[in-house]
C-alpha cells in the first residue's frame, strides 16, 4: 500500500530556538513539531529528571490507601494482588508484590487466565480468594470498572484497594480507597501515566510512609519504564521520565532484575543497548506471550525470582521465547489464511470471521490486516459459547464510538478510538458488519497511511553530530514518534536484497559527495521486486525519493551515520526535471 508523506509546517523562529538551546535547526524543528517551542519546556523534555515526578500524595485516596495497606501489614492480614495479564499488569503486580514483601506483608498474588476468565476481576475469583483468607485485595490495572464483583468481595469479609489507569464509569466501586488519576475529582496533574508508572510511586510513596529504606527503586524504574513502552501510553511528562530513566538504569546494569536479565541475555541483548526497539519488539513480546497462549503467572514467576534461582529464570526464559515463537507462527499463519480469502471488492469496515485463529491473537491479526489494506479490521473467532474479537483502526475511524452505536447487537464490548475488543452471538455478525459499513463515512483517501515528516533534508544535513543530537529526544514512542526525514532525488549508488527479500542495504549519494549508507528492515517484497527491476534497467544506479530516520551505526568499532529507510519511492525520468 502506497503512503501519504505529509511535511509538517511550523511558524516557529527555529533560528532563535536554535541560538537560545544551542541546538541545530533541524532539531529546533523537531522540537518545535513536538509543541516544545519555549525554553522552560523544551530543557524539561531534554532533561529529564527522576525528581521531576510528581508527589504520589496528590492523588486522590492516596493517604487512604497507604493507611489501609500498612494496617494490614502490621496486622499480617493476607494481601492478594489481583494484576493483568499483559505487561503493564505483569510488571506492576511484581513491583507490588516486591516493595510488600519488603515492608513485610504476608502477600500472593493472583492473574485472571485470559481466555477462562477474561479481562479484571471476576466474581469466581473473588469467591476463591475470600475463601483462601485473603483480607485485602489490591487491584492493579484493573477494577475501576469492578462494581459487582468489589461489592461481592465485601460481603464475603475483603476489602479493596484499586490502582487503576482505566477510564472510571459513571459508578465507581466501593472501595476502601481508588488510586486513579482519570477519576473525575483527582487533582493529579498528569492523567496519562499506565500501572507500571503508578505501581513504581506507590511502592516509593510506602516505603516512605513505612519508614523502610527504598531500596528497589532502580529495579523498579526499569520495570515501570518496560510497562510504559509497551502499554504504549504517551512519552510526555510523567511517562518520559519514567521511560527514559528506565532505560538508562537497564542499560547500566541489565541484571538490576534478575528475571528480566536472563530474558535479556537470551535473547542476545545483554552486550546491546536497550531502547523502545528491543523493548518493544523482542522483550515485550516474550512477556505478552505467555499471557496469550499459556498463563501470564509464567512471565510474573521470572519478574519475582532471585538472582540464587538461576534455574528456574532460565526455565522460565526459555518457555517464554517458545510461546512467542509460537505466537509468531500462529500470527503468520492466520495473517496469510485471512488475506488470501479476502474478496476482490473490500467493505469500508472489514468483519471478518476465521475459526481457526487463537482467540488471545485476534487483535494482533486485525492489526496486520488493517495494516495491509488501510482499512479498520474486525477479526473475530470461536470463544465459549459467543464469537469473541478484537478490532484495530486508524486514525480516521472511532471504532470505539462505532461499536457503541450497534452495542444492542453485541454481549460485549471495551475499548477506544483505534482499538476493541467484543463479543456477540454468532448469528448478529452480519448485521454488524452490515451496521458498522452503513454508517461509516470513510472515504478512499482515508484508507492511505498518512505519515508525518519532520523535515526535508539534504544528504549533506544528515551527519553523525545530527544522529547524536536526535537521540537526545528518546526514547521514542506514542505521542514521541523517531523523527523522520525525506530527502529528494537521491541516487542509489547500490543495493542489495536480504533474508528473503525483508531487508534491503542501501548505499546513496548525493552530488558526488562521500556516499552514506542505508538500512530497510521488513519492507515487502514489492519493494525488492522494485529495487531488482530498477537495477536491472539501470546498470549505473537509480534515483528515488526516501523517508527515514537518521541513526548511529556501530560495526566492529566503526561509528557512521546510517540511514533507517521507512519508505521509498523510484522516481522516472519525468520525475528528475533538470538533473
Amino acid at each position: 500500500m502506497k503512503n501519504r508523506w505529509v511535511i509538517l509546517e511550523t511558524d516557529a523562529n527555529l533560528a532563535l530556538m536554535s541560538e537560545v538551546l544551542g541546538i541545530s535547526q533541524t532539531m529546533a524543528r523537531v522540537m518545535a513539531n513536538r509543541g516544545l517551542r519555549t525554553k522552560k519546556t523544551a530543557q524539561a523534555f531534554l532533561q529529564t529528571s527522576i525528581d521531576n515526578l510528581h508527589s504520589f500524595l496528590l492523588m486522590k485516596d492516596a493517604l487512604k490507601a497507604l493507611e489501609r495497606i500498612k494496617k494490614a501489614i502490621d496486622a499480617g492480614e493476607k494481601i492478594t494482588v489481583y494484576g493483568d495479564y499483559d505487561v503493564d499488569g505483569m510488571t506492576s503486580t511484581a513491583i507490588l508484590c516486591k516493595v510488600l514483601t519488603t515492608t513485610g506483608a504476608n502477600v500472593s498474588y493472583y492473574i485472571p487466565h485470559r481466555i477462562t476468565e477474561g479481562y479484571g476481576l471476576n466474581k469466581a475469583a473473588v469467591q476463591k480468594l475470600a475463601e483462601n483468607g485473603t483480607g485485602l485485595m489490591l487491584c492493579v490495572d484493573n477494577g475501576i470498572a469492578a462494581v459487582e464483583e468489589v461489592a461481592l468481595a465485601k460481603a464475603l469479609g475483603m476489602e479493596t484497594v484499586i490502582i487503576d489507569h482505566h477510564e472510571p464509569g459513571e459508578v465507581l466501586p466501593a472501595a476502601v480507597a481508588i488510586i486513579d488519576p482519570k477519576q473525575p475529582d483527582c487533582t493529579y496533574p498528569f492523567k496519562e501515566l499506565c500501572a507500571g508508572g503508578l505501581a513504581y510511586k506507590f511502592a516509593a510513596a510506602l516505603c516512605e510512609y513505612m519508614g523502610v529504606p527504598f531500596s528497589q527503586q532502580q529495579e523498579f524504574l526499569a520495570l515501570a519504564s518496560l510497562a510504559t513502552i509497551c502499554d504504549i501510553v504517551e512519552l510526555t511528562d510523567e511517562n518520559r521520565v519514567l521511560a527514559n530513566c528506565g532505560m538508562i538504569v537497564l542499560n547500566a546494569n541489565k541484571l538490576v532484575n534478575p528475571g528480566l536479565g536472563t530474558l535479556i541475555t537470551m535473547r542476545g541483548l545483554l552486550e546491546k543497548p536497550i531502547d523502545t526497539m528491543s523493548v518493544g519488539f523482542v522483550l515485550g513480546p516474550c512477556l505478552n506471550a505467555a499471557g496469550r497462549l499459556d498463563t501470564a503467572t509464567t512471565a510474573v514467576e521470572l519478574l519475582l525470582a532471585s538472582a540464587d534461582e538461576t534455574k528456574k529464570r532460565m526455565e522460565l526464559a526459555e518457555k517464554l521465547i517458545d510461546l512467542n515463537n509460537s505466537r509468531k507462527d500462529l500470527t503468520a499463519d492466520s495473517v496469510a489464511r485471512i488475506m488470501q480469502n479476502l474478496p476482490k471488492d473490500l467493505d469500508n469496515v472489514l468483519v471478518l470471521v476465521d475459526m481457526e485463529t487463537h482467540e488471545s491473537l485476534a487483535g494482533i491479526v486485525a492489526g496486520r490486516i488493517r495494516e495491509a489494506t488501510g482499512r479498520p479490521t474486525i477479526v473475530l473467532t470461536p470463544g465459549e459459547g459467543a464469537m469473541k474479537g478484537s478490532g484495530r483502526s486508524n486514525d480516521m475511524y472511532n471504532m470505539f464510538e462505532a461499536l457503541q452505536a450497534q452495542q444492542h447487537l453485541l454481549t460485549r464490548f471495551g475499548g477506544h478510538f483505534k482499538a476493541a475488543g467484543l463479543t456477540l452471538p454468532e448469528e448478529n455478525i452480519p448485521l454488524l458488519r452490515e451496521a458498522l459499513n452503513n454508517q461509516c463515512a470513510l472515504t478512499d483517501d482515508d484508507f492511505i497511511p498518512v505519515i508525518k515528516i519532520d523535515a526535508v533534508l539534504e544528504a549533506k544535513d544528515v551527519t553523525i553530530s545530527l544522529a547524536n543530537e536526535l537521540l537526545r529526544l528518546a526514547p521514542f514512542g506514542s505521542g514521541n514518534h523517531e523523527p523522520l526525514f525525506v530527502t529528494r532525488k537521491l541516487y542509489v549508488e547500490n543495493v542489495r536484497v536480504m533474508d528473503e527479500k525483508s531487508t534491503l542495504i542501501f548505499t546513496f549519494r548525493e552530488n558526488g559527495r562521500a556516499p552514506v549508507k542505508g538500512i530497510a528492515f521488513g519492507l515487502n517484497e514489492q519493494y525488492a521486486k522494485m529495487v531488482e527491476e530498477a537495477e536491472a534497467s539501470n546498470a549505473g544506479g537509480f534515483f528515488v525519493d526516501v523517508l527515514y530516520n537518521v541513526e548511529v551505526n556501530e560495526f566492529r568499532g566503526n561509528v557512521s551515520v546510517q540511514l533507517r529507510v521507512r519508505d521509498i519511492v523510484l522516481l522516472g525520468e519525468s520525475d528528475l526535471g533538470g538533473l
